[in-house]
């Protein structure tokens, strides 16, 4: 009788995914090209409306949310209080490129990471890497 070896079924572990919440295409592709060297899943939203829907139809929180604060309709700063409330595991990084002051930045988003374009590759990756180790980056 010739018996069959079976192998232990591999567990389906979710792959670790980040969305990237722009309203400006080049900008989504500049960072989901800068985060493909992280093996992370990359998920690009066109406003705080389509980001919403991606979240509630996924099954696991993103590992980061990229959000940028100037978009058409509602802005990246409610997206990102709307994201703080709701999420409790994924780093939350505010992205903008007409603001680099943080002493006016809201209270309420001081804890949340800020990141001015233009941004370098090694911020992106860094980023990544800290919230899978845990660790929030310093703004």
């Amino acid at each position: 009788m010739n018996e069959k070896q079976q192998t232990p079924a591999t567990p389906n572990v979710p792959r670790d995914w980040v969305l990237i919440v722009d309203d400006d295409e080049p900008i989504r592709k500049v960072l989901a090209n800068f985060l493909e060297i992280t093996g992370a899943e990359i998920i690009g939203a066109e406003n705080a409306e389509n980001a919403l829907q991606v979240l509630s139809a996924r099954t696991s929180e993103p590992l980061v949310i990229f959000v940028d604060v100037l978009m058409p309709g509602m802005d990246g700063l409610t997206l990102a209080r709307k994201l703080k409330a709701q999420l409790k595991h994924s780093t939350l990084v505010i992205v903008s490129g007409h603001m680099n002051n943080l002493s006016w930045w809201p209270m309420d988003l001081r804890e949340v990471t800020f990141l001015a374009k233009p941004f370098r590759m090694s911020e992106i990756t860094e980023i990544v890497e800290l919230a899978r180790s845990g660790i929030n980056r310093e703004t």
